[in-house]
């Protein structure tokens, strides 16, 4: 069935309430539709971007986009160690997710002084995470969502390995398991912040640690991606943490925390990480429109 005969079948009048099937079919036709005028995606640049054309094409569409991260977790001199070591673990979401979040910090920025310290420290914790089915009560790690997305993490951590990174933590299929996308959750050192493993996103459970020397460079790194997204500031002074947070281009920043969602607090990106905002008024304002009436009395 083409697309276009598609949407005549599931469109054809009113509204729409629930609509279900694979995205390739069902999210063209409904981009295609012209009477479809409001779109909103969560997913892939690319495909963000897919959308943004093939609605242009049709008409003028309210677009908005929640696309991909790779997000910066900054780590100042002076930080709480302790937390700021959960709090990358924790952020890097190996738990739960396995690593397949937009808003992962899978970059951690940590200054130079304090960087063999934080690592070890991180890859003895993602050591003892367990990987298993997710229906046990005691695993912590389960598998990717398919074999493709796994090939992809395999991928980007041989190129990690080639271009000079250190594997700390993980980095490969773990024997014990036939059956399953299981990747260990994997930890990286010393990584360019001008690789790929740097700068694009692996959607995976692979967290990469980059060095900086002064907050300066650390914010140049933390932006130097094309993505913003989400973005985190690990200090114990309140007006560093504000100072870093300014300069950040990021959508939604934590000041010592990670990941933690706040409903009513406008959730989104900028750059390619996407247009608009979710979580909040802003997202139910952006399903409606302004209609001005004015009544002439004379």
């Amino acid at each position: 069935m083409r697309f276009g005969e598609l949407a005549a079948d599931v469109l054809p009048r009113g509204v729409l309430n629930v609509l279900s099937g694979v995205g390739p079919a069902v999210g063209q036709a409904l981009v295609a539709h012209p009477t479809v005028r409001r779109l909103a995606f969560i997913g892939s640049d690319a495909v963000g971007r897919q959308i943004q054309r093939a609605a242009a094409e049709v008409g003028v569409k309210d677009v908005t986009l929640e696309l991909g991260g790779k997000n910066a977790m900054v780590v100042l001199p002076g930080a709480d160690l302790d937390r700021a070591v959960m709090g990358a673990v924790h952020g890097m979401n190996f738990v739960g997710a396995s690593g397949q979040s937009c808003g992962s910090n899978s970059r951690v920025l940590i200054h130079r002084d304090l960087e063999r310290e934080f690592t070890d420290r991180v890859a003895a914790v993602v050591d003892e995470l367990r990987l298993g089915s997710p229906l046990r009560d005691d695993t912590k790690v389960g598998p990717l969502i398919s074999e493709a997305q796994r090939a992809r993490t395999e991928a980007y951590v041989a190129l990690g390995r080639a271009d000079g990174a250190q594997v700390v933590s993980g980095g490969q299929r773990p024997p014990q398991f036939e059956r399953g996308f299981f990747y260990e959750p994997t930890v990286f050192r010393a990584v360019d912040p001008r690789d790929r493993l740097a700068n694009e996103e692996v959607f995976g459970p692979v967290l990469s640690i980059i060095t900086f020397d002064s907050e300066d460079e650390a914010v140049e790194i933390a932006n130097g991606v094309e993505f913003g997204l989400t973005a985190s500031v690990w200090t114990d002074d309140v007006r560093t943490a504000h100072r870093v947070v300014r300069e950040l281009d990021a959508g939604y920043v934590w000041i010592n925390g990670s990941s933690r969602h706040f409903w009513g607090m406008p959730f989104g990106g900028t750059k390619s990480s996407g247009v608009g905002r979710e979580e909040s008024v802003e997202e139910l304002l952006s399903f409606t429109q302004i209609k001005a009436v004015n009544v002439l009395l004379d």
